[in-house]
């Protein structure tokens, strides 16, 4: 969200340059860097500091999880629909001195958000389109918001909890994880929130690379509107792809809905958001295991992409509540450039996981798990529903970072922090890191909060019914200590009413807080070099 520009005012002899404060480092080099800085690359003294007012900041809300068209029949004794979809959205902004919070439909007015004690919240139906969040950021304080939305079917084709943290609109975002294969679709939803057309480009990598789309990977999407792509149409029998969408004109956000099917058997179905763009170091929370064997098809797995030109190879650090967790043949993985690749998570022990990729490449990485349920009583076909989930491979978090997810309703949450050591691989991590964990309410009102200190190398687990036992959660926040890198999502799970047993699953990503800016540095030269 921060904002880099240089712009030149004027169209005489003389101009003004005006550099961001924040990418000022990025701006001043080549010829521009002598004009503004001077022969010796310092700031000479009559560049000025000047206050600027920071824009507005969007997030955008994914719509509900709904059935591909065409995909209910309308049979009465094998609809994929008996039941409806209960979605539900939470969003908000924390911290004090919030301003011009709003929320609405996408391409619609927005209302108001009254803040509360503590935060701004919104929580109710995100709309068939899906929904926009903005505030408006306090210079140079930090920005602190989030949101998601969360479907949950109890049966048919859609049994399974699908969520996705709100997103802010990007010109380049990356989307791992589901398949194009008989029995899988991928629907892409393509959201614009501004006021401008955009032209949406998409690439989707598969098993064996880039997968040739021709004409169908481009497309132009109206202000305000909303359109879907399936990508089993576009890219048909891949198992597995990656998703690059960029756009010109105009930031959009975009969101997948993944499905599978064992014939007429759900398979679990999930919303995935985009994650951390190629880097060298991505982290992973939220994982859960159930203790599947290797050779499990249900088995948690880690899909990891190189994107670039140039093979690599990744080491892999998985963390548990005790500790570092080995798994022969998943210390490192060779990356072909361009091509999906799956590393199967088999044989770890049930409980929940973080994981931690260094690469020689940048890569993209997302990690997938799953929950069986029973068969149900009354089950025309015989087999085992299963939902899936899938986790976003986020940044590396710097130390003392915060960061915050919303949690909507009808899903119950659990914090899942792993304390990432500076020095990853076989050494024992060393030293102790410190978090507060804060839960808000749909008043806007703090709940609860919880200090944490584990050892580096460690996950630790808090159920946010733990931590606010009392009121509505809607919000949940993570402040790291100075000195403390802790990566964490949100393990979410919900009831699909056959048995106590039978959990529905998905993951949240966390949105990192940043820094409003508030100044850019400005002088006066003359633009013809007299």
């Amino acid at each position: 969200m921060t904002t880099s520009f240089l712009r030149v005012l004027g169209a005489t002899s003389t101009g003004v340059v005006a550099v961001g404060a924040v990418a000022a480092a990025v701006l001043l080099s080549g010829p521009w860097a002598e004009a503004v800085t001077g022969a010796g690359g310092t700031l000479t003294e009559d560049v000025r500091t000047v206050d600027v007012e920071p824009g507005p900041v969007q997030l955008v809300c994914a719509p509900p999880a709904r059935l591909p068209e065409g995909a209910d029949v309308g049979d009465s004794q094998f609809t994929a629909a008996p039941v409806a979809t209960a979605t539900s959205l939470a969003a908000g902004v924390l911290g004090e001195g919030v301003r011009d919070v709003g929320w609405g439909v996408l391409g619609g007015p927005l209302g108001a958000v009254e803040p509360g004690r503590d935060a701004a919240v919104h929580a109710g139906d995100p709309g068939p389109s899906g929904s926009v969040l903005q505030a408006q950021p306090v210079a140079r304080s930090p920005f602190r918001v989030a949101g998601a939305t969360a479907s949950v079917t109890t049966a048919g084709d859609l049994r399974g909890l699908a969520a996705a943290p709100c997103v802010e609109p990007s010109i380049s975002q990356w989307i791992v994880g589901g398949g194009t294969e008989v029995g899988t679709t991928a629907v892409l939803t393509l959201q614009n929130p501004g006021a401008h057309s955009a032209v949406v480009a998409l690439r989707v990598f598969g098993p064996t690379g880039p997968v040739a789309l021709g004409s169908q990977g481009q497309l132009v999407l109206g202000p305000g509107q909303s359109t879907q792509v399936r990508l089993e149409a576009v890219a048909p029998e891949q198992r597995r792809i990656a998703v690059h969408v960029t756009s010109t004109g105009s930031r959009v956000a975009a969101t997948l809905q993944v499905q599978r099917l064992d014939g007429l058997v759900p398979q679990g179905v999930d919303l995935l958001a985009p994650g951390a763009a190629p880097a060298t170091s991505v982290a992973l929370s939220g994982l859960m295991s159930n203790g599947e064997p290797v050779d499990d098809p249900n088995a948690p797995v880690l899909r990891l992409l190189a994107p670039g030109d140039t093979a690599g190879t990744a080491r892999v650090s998985i963390y548990g509540v005790d500790g570092i967790a080995r798994l022969r043949g998943a210390e490192s993985v060779d990356l072909q450039p361009g091509v999906v690749t799956d590393l199967p998570l088999g044989g770890l022990p049930a409980g929940g996981y973080g994981i931690v990729v260094d690469a020689d490449v940048p890569v993209v990485a997302a990690a997938g798990f799953t929950r069986v349920g029973p068969v149900p009583e009354d089950a025309i076909v015989r087999g085992n529903p299963v939902d899936l989930a899938w986790v976003a491979g986020q940044p590396l978090p710097e130390p003392g970072a915060t960061a915050q997810a919303a949690l909507p309703a009808g899903a119950q949450g659990v914090v899942a922090l792993t304390a990432v050591p500076e020095v990853r691989g076989e050494a024992a991590p060393e030293g102790d890191v410190t978090a507060l964990v804060r839960v808000y309410g749909a008043d806007g009102a703090v709940l609860g909060e919880k200090e944490v200190q584990a050892e580096a190398g460690r996950l630790t687990r808090l159920a946010v019914g733990g931590i606010a036992p009392q009121g509505t959660p809607a919000l949940v926040s993570v402040e790291a200590d100075d000195g403390s890198r802790i990566a964490w999502g949100v393990e979410l799970t919900a009831e699909d009413g056959s048995d106590e047993s039978a959990r529905l699953v998905s993951a949240l990503a966390p949105t990192r807080s940043v820094s409003a800016p508030g100044a850019v540095r400005v002088r006066q030269l003359d633009a013809t070099g007299g």
